[in-house]
């Protein structure tokens, strides 16, 4: 019976052309599926070597971001959202057929999706039509005008977040390749450190062969020389790490070798204040988005406002049908309709209504972005006065450490200063080195943070 079955089986796909060429079909539809599924994978990251300047690695960022990316596709979608708003002010053709068999009059209507959207009385017994229409709005109240500009508000609105991202996305490379830097001084004072420590023992270790120290003085030398070691570990974990940062922030790959070229300096702030100020207020991406979601709110409260109005529209339809109980033909028909709302619940008002909120809320978070901006824009020139103030004291605290620890070498060379003495002065010109790569630091990355207020990328 089994047998029997399979062979019907057989037998049916071999008479049914139809089936036999969807099993055929099957396999080249998995394969294009899978060969979309790979083109729609990510590439890989570039890998970039050798000696990367900030404005380089900035560059690179801006080119390379997955944030940027991400952003780029809503700015798309909000360009199809503008096309499709326009699309409506157009003339609209629309194609429609109807087949039917039955046994009584039946008004059949169209797709529920379809435009326009229709119905046609279809006769008893066997019928198909086939109809032609052309839709051209003539008045809308301005609704399908208003739903464009505000469209084209969002898109505008859209594009300058792209600004805003790459602004951020600066501002997050400079920020991870000023802190490479800043783990390369400390590296540097660390090594120096080491270096000092070493030197100290090897004389400490003479003095006690020869019997001019004790013990116990070369002992605590080597505990220095160990103290330091492990600060230059840490220094240089912090350092790999700190480019491990700068590297995912360009979006490259985290194995490419790359060099730092340029190096920490300060600079005294430029400008001042309110000039810092009104350029933000009139470049910063964040607040020329707002402005434009605000007249994009207010485009879709008039557009809502618009639905109120008569809404006028030229036809024209051509038709052609034929019927076993009547003879076919063809005809067409031109005509204007208007559609004027008269009582819909409250529907249009309360939409009108949720406009207006829209607006309002627009509106808040204008004003919201102008004050956070502000105070961005302060906030830095705080920073950059505080940093210059920090470094001008952490280049004299340098100069007295230096000067500190050269006098009690010397005294202790000469047996009057005690070996902890010498100690302490090298630790503490180590955290005076330390203290100053900090201030240059902090004094670079308020410019940085600046920037980044006035919405600029480089």
């Amino acid at each position: 019976m089994q047998k029997d079955n399979t062979s019907r089986f057989r037998s049916s796909v071999r008479t049914a052309p139809l089936f036999r060429s969807i099993l055929w079909l099957i396999p080249l539809l998995l394969a294009s599926g899978d060969g979309r599924a790979q083109e729609s994978l990510p590439a890989g990251r570039p890998d970039v070597s050798g000696s990367l300047t900030m404005r380089q690695a900035v560059e690179i960022g801006l080119k390379e971001s997955l944030l940027l990316r991400a952003v780029r596709e809503e700015a798309g979608a909000a360009s199809a959202e503008t096309r499709a708003a326009r699309s409506q002010t157009r003339p609209q053709v629309y194609a429609s057929a109807y087949l039917s068999a039955g046994d009584m009059d039946r008004i059949l209507s169209g797709a529920p999706d379809g435009m326009p959207t229709g119905s046609q009385m279809v006769p008893p017994k066997g019928y198909a039509a086939q109809s032609l229409s052309l839709m051209v709005p003539l008045y809308t109240g301005g609704r399908l005008q208003n739903r464009v500009r505000a469209a084209a508000a969002r898109e505008q609105a859209a594009v300058t977040d792209i600004r805003e991202m790459q602004a951020e996305v600066a501002l997050q490379i400079r920020e991870a390749y000023l802190r490479a830097l800043l783990a390369d001084e400390l590296a540097k004072a660390a090594q120096a450190r080491l270096d000092a420590a070493q030197a100290l023992l090897e004389t400490t270790r003479a003095q006690a062969e020869a019997g001019k120290t004790i013990e116990a003085a070369m002992l605590r030398v080597q505990a220095e020389v160990a103290s330091a070691q492990q600060e230059r570990t840490m220094a240089r974990n912090d350092r790999e790490k700190a480019l491990l940062e700068l590297k995912n922030a360009m979006g490259i790959r985290l194995d490419s070798q790359i060099t730092l070229t340029d190096t920490m300096t300060f600079s005294t702030p430029q400008g001042d204040l309110n000039g810092s100020l009104a350029q933000a207020l009139r470049s910063r991406p964040e607040i020329l988005a707002a402005r434009s979601r605000l007249q994009a709110a207010r485009a879709q409260t008039e557009a809502a406002r618009g639905s109120l109005q008569p809404q006028v529209y030229a036809a024209v339809m051509a038709d052609a049908f034929a019927s076993q109980e009547m003879k076919g033909g063809t005809g067409y028909t031109v005509g204007i309709t208007l559609n004027l709302p008269l009582f819909d619940g409250g529907m249009r008002r309360a939409e009108i209504a949720g406009a207006r909120a829209m607006q309002t809320r627009a509106e808040a978070q204008l004003r919201e972005a102008e004050q956070r901006v502000a105070l961005q824009v302060r906030q830095a020139w705080l920073d950059m006065e505080t940093a210059a103030q920090n470094y001008r004291t952490a280049q004299a605290g340098v100069r007295a450490a230096e000067s500190s620890y050269e006098v009690i070498a010397l005294r202790v060379a000469n047996q009057k200063s005690i070996l902890v003495e010498q100690l302490d002065a090298l630790a503490a010109l180590t955290q005076a080195r330390a203290a100053l790569a900090q201030a240059v630091f902090d004094s670079s990355m308020a410019n940085a943070r600046l920037l980044r207020a006035q919405g600029q990328t480089q």
